[in-house]
């Protein structure tokens, strides 16, 4: 039987606890591992450099424990980071492999 991997959920801090709890709730059969970064949050404030360099190291937190699908709870990563990570580094994070 094949292993299935984490569910990765980050946040800036302990508002994406809502979102994990959903996910548990309507997808329990996956494992998820949780990341706020209360340490520096908010990110509301900062630029956007800053936001995207920190969203983009916890994406590659995820990555480097087997995450394949990371889900950002936070509305500040989502907006000012995800976009750019997703053109610019995914593919080089997660390149597409062919069957």
């Amino acid at each position: 039987m094949q292993q299935v991997a984490p569910i990765g959920v980050f946040d800036s801090g302990y508002g994406g606890l809502t979102v994990l709890k959903e996910l548990i709730k309507q997808l329990p059969q996956y494992d998820y591992l949780y990341l706020g970064d209360n340490a520096r949050a908010p990110y509301g404030t900062r630029s956007f450099d800053t936001v995207y360099h920190y969203t983009l190291d916890a994406v590659k937190w995820f990555f480097a424990r087997g995450c394949h699908l990371v889900i950002l709870a936070c509305n500040t990563a989502s907006a000012k980071a995800l976009r750019t990570i997703q053109q610019n580094d995914l593919p080089q994070l997660a390149p597409i492999k062919e069957c």
